[in-house]
């Protein structure tokens, strides 16, 4: 079939779900607002009836989901997640904890998956955290250690994770990816190998090399030189195979989930250059998110993206960011070309129990705490806040456009969300930020922020800054709902593919060092902990911003969501196992474990980890 012929079919299908996606959306939005006129309660469906419709679909999920069980309102309570739909204004999902709990028993336990949590807690050293430790980390390893001896946290004992020399840095990318990306950073690659004191750094690329594969190859005698082995005469690339999970890949290099000894092959700090699923049914060339969540259990890692809406890579942009990061570093006056002050960017709408909670149970807080931390006194960090009413697009686009950017940048809003009856609409919106123009149920366009907006602001100036973008999406979005699933374990098409969000892609094309955000929805449990009453617990942010003022790595800086994933992946399973042999089960305590669990595991840095702030 010709190429014109397969367009033309293609995009009468696109328009055939748009239309019956607005259709379904138009008559859920009458169906409440004639309940609203007649006084009665919104439309709501037991669990029993939507369960299965959660099911995937070929066009996806049309509208915001309900999931609300015959109960609600009266023994279970309802969970707040942030998002919201770009079409009609409204939550991107609505959810209570009896729904959650059912959700969470059928769900299963991986082994390796346990193993790995209990070997992080395991190492957890509270005596490294500049803020009050976890107290369910702290929790988690007293249940997993019982008489071992305690290990190191991130690198063995004698390797300094604040010297690049000593932890070591490394790409990992896929076998069969094409040269042409890996040419494109090489700029990247070369800074940090000079940094490393490399003996070597002329790595040729000749027209025979296809594939990065191919490139390595060439340069390792046939793979028969290693990182281990020869360390600083081979390039500083890790190759991952089609269909690999860590674990494999790790045995493969040597080495196993522990402390990191970089000496063994594998460098502490590992940039992953790949997208983060396939394009299509035969794609191989990726590597997933899961890859990322899992190896950055000990190791410090990011991943760097730039892709169109239909996924491609953008070459350009690979090059720019290795040149900008390169040129950044090599600078002597780069303290000068940054604001010292962390500006924080927080909505609070009326009505919405996630960004009030978001507002005065995380932002709020860190602004105090920030005001009087010796970490940000001592290097004279101020502050600029845009909060409430005050968290406009035009305020937004204040901040990154002046004249020199604030050093970093934390924010917490809704994420935009979606349906897939436009897919290149959903790839290029999903995850930008929603503002203080915004109201429930009526949203525009203008109403918030995408990546696409920063490309048409002339006078944008991210360089140099580091971001942490607190909403649903904002780093990117997996092809199938994370959280939802039938009892088949059968998950909603959400997207057309597994997507990096633009917002943080064009933050780093324009200058940001790196951004960490969230994959998936976000959720209030990031800053209140897992226990019923539990409000402000913002020790995990406290750290992050912390080591990051204190001059650390980002890849370093960040090790403490991986600890809280660790201590509530523990406590969940040992839940899940508990109801197994007859235990009773509170689903608020069930439900509220699940969610933190995802909700921290779908952190994610995105850039090179070995970047820092240059205060």
């Amino acid at each position: 079939m010709p190429d014109t012929q397969i367009r033309t079919l293609y995009n009468e299908l696109r328009e055939i779900r748009q239309v019956f996606g607005d259709l379904a959306q138009r008559i859920d939005q009458l169906e409440h607002a004639f309940a609203a006129a007649l006084g009665d309660a919104p439309p709501a469906t037991p669990v029993a009836a939507l369960t299965p419709a959660a099911a995937p679909s070929e066009g996806g999920y049309a509208a915001p989901l309900v999931f609300l069980s015959e109960e609600s309102g009266k023994n279970t309570e309802e969970l707040y997640p942030n998002g919201i739909d770009g079409v009609c204004g409204r939550p991107l999902l609505r959810i209570d904890a009896a729904t959650v709990a059912a959700l969470a028993q059928g769900e299963g336990i991986d082994s390796d998956l346990r193993r790995l949590h209990e070997a992080k807690i395991t190492t957890y050293d509270p005596g490294q955290s500049e803020e009050p430790p976890l107290a369910d980390a702290i929790q988690a390893k007293k249940e997993v250690l019982k008489g071992q001896k305690e290990g190191h946290l991130g690198t063995i004992a004698g390797v300094d994770q604040n010297k690049i020399e000593e932890a070591r840095w490394a790409v990992v990318i896929h076998a069969q990816e094409d040269i042409a990306v890996l040419q494109a950073i090489w700029p990247l690659v070369q800074h940090r190998m000079r940094q490393m004191g490399f003996s070597r750094l002329d790595f040729d690329f000749q027209t025979g090399d296809a594939t990065c594969g191919d490139w390595v190859v060439r340069h390792t005698d046939g793979l028969n030189k290693t990182l281990k082995t020869h360390w600083g005469e081979v390039p500083p690339v890790l190759l991952v195979r089609p269909g690999e999970r860590v674990n494999a890949w790790l045995d493969r290099n040597g080495v196993s989930q522990a402390p990191v000894n970089p000496a063994l092959g594998v460098p502490f700090y590992l940039m992953i250059v790949a997208r983060p699923g396939p394009l299509n049914p035969t794609d191989q060339i990726f590597i997933p998110l899961s890859f990322q969540y899992e190896l950055d259990m000990f190791w410090g890692v990011g991943r760097l993206v730039f892709s169109d809406a239909d996924g491609r890579h953008r070459l350009a942009d690979y090059q720019m960011y290795a040149e900008r990061v390169a040129a950044w570093e090599s600078r002597a006056d780069v303290a000068t070309r940054l604001s010292r002050e962390i500006a924080f960017f927080g909505t609070r709408h009326e009505d919405d129990t996630s960004t009030q909670r978001s507002a005065d149970e995380l932002v709020t807080p860190l602004i105090a705490w920030s005001k009087t931390s010796p970490l940000a006194t001592a290097k004279g960090v101020g502050q600029t806040v845009c909060m409430g009413d005050e968290a406009t697009r035009s305020n937004l686009e204040r901040l990154l456009s002046a004249s020199a950017p604030p050093a970093l940048l934390f924010t917490a809003s809704h994420g935009v969300g979606l349906p897939m009856s436009d897919p290149s609409r959903l790839v290029l919106n999903q995850g930008a930020l929603v503002t203080a123009d915004f109201e429930f149920g009526s949203i525009k366009r203008e109403h918030w922020l995408a990546g696409e907006d920063l490309d048409g602001m002339s006078n944008v100036n991210l360089e140099g800054m580091i971001a942490f973008l607190f909403a649903c999406y904002s780093a990117g979005c997996p092809q199938q709902d994370e959280f939802i699933f039938d009892t088949n374990k059968q998950r909603p098409t959400v997207a057309p593919f597994p997507f990096i969000a633009q917002l943080p892609q064009r933050m780093l094309a324009n200058g940001t060092l790196a951004v960490l955000g969230h994959v998936e929805r976000a959720w209030t449990f990031s800053f209140s902990g897992t226990t019923a009453g539990n409000t402000s617990q913002i020790q995990p942010f406290q750290d992050v911003i912390g080591r990051l003022l204190q001059g650390m790595p980002v890849g370093s800086a960040t090790d403490q969501f991986n600890i809280i994933q660790g201590a509530r992946s523990l406590t969940l399973t040992q839940e899940i196992e508990e109801n197994m042999y007859g235990a009773s089960i509170d689903p608020q305590k069930l439900s509220r474990l699940w969610m933190s669990r995802n909700d921290a595991r779908n952190y994610v840095l995105l850039g090179d980890p070995a970047v820092r702030l240059a205060l």
